[in-house]
């Protein structure tokens, strides 16, 4: 079995695929650290739900099944196949057209914003569905049980055993983010009339939506009734709920 080398920087990235690999305005910590952890106040949203070694088992559409080796964080157990979505042309992710059919990677993934849906005018990507994000360090490179790329420095190829690897993920991953993320109670509604965020809770609570950039475009008191983000320019942004008892955040992209 051969193992992929994936290439970080996006522009190398485009070159070899004869595409652009960010069709976004789109940045992002530039170590595979401060994506698990961004440094305050860059926007947490970066963090991946699950950092794993895996083995693709089949293209499909721009997206590909996967099968995990081993898992460094998140809940996937090993053997467990899962769908991961890349770029279209259109969305803040990568390509993952590269890898062969057998090829073994080390990638860092987030459950899917469902962007693909509108942005590639497919009905294929499903909720429990993972993405590829262009926007931090999502990809490292892999070989003989060593990891490297920018573990801790920018613009550094920095090796370290795959045993070592599972420390580092355990001291550099952030755990402030996504309390009770198995009852989020959200809801995202996308269609011709734009894209609108609701939730189902209990009780009085905030709402706070935050742009790539970190800035905060809304703020306010929230009876969880359907807010609206048909003004907002297009792209990906981080919305906060949050109540007396609990806290949950879901990236949501607009036309």
């Amino acid at each position: 079995m051969k193992h992929f080398v994936p290439i970080v920087l996006f522009v190398l990235i485009g070159a070899l695929s004869g595409r652009s690999a960010m069709a976004c305005s789109c940045f992002g910590p530039q170590t595979f650290c401060q994506t698990l952890d961004p440094p305050y106040p860059e926007p947490e949203w970066w963090i991946p739900d699950a950092v794993v070694l895996a083995v693709k088992l089949a293209d499909v559409g721009y997206g590909a099944d996967m099968k995990v080796v081993r898992s460094f964080s998140g809940n996937l157990a090993q053997d467990q196949v899962i769908r991961v979505w890349g770029d279209c042309g259109l969305l803040c992710r990568y390509y993952i057209n590269g890898p062969a059919v057998g090829d073994t990677v080390l990638w860092a993934i987030q459950e899917t914003d469902l962007s693909g849906n509108w942005g590639c005018g497919t009905e294929l990507e499903q909720p429990e569905d993972f993405q590829l994000s262009a926007c931090g360090v999502y990809w490292l490179q892999y070989e003989g049980g060593v990891v490297s790329g920018p573990l801790t420095s920018e613009g550094a190829v920095e090796e370290i055993g795959v045993e070592d690897f599972a420390a580092l993920v355990s001291g550099c991953l952030s755990t402030g983010l996504r309390e009770n993320r198995f009852i989020d109670p959200i809801a995202v509604r996308q269609g011709p009339n734009g894209t609108w965020v609701s939730i189902d809770a209990d009780g009085p609570a905030s709402i706070t939506i935050m742009d790539a950039s970190g800035r905060v475009c809304l703020t306010e008191n929230w009876s969880g009734s359907p807010v609206g983000l048909n003004g907002f320019p297009a792209g990906v942004y981080l919305v906060t709920v949050e109540t007396r008892e609990a806290r949950w955040q879901r990236k949501v992209a607009t036309q």
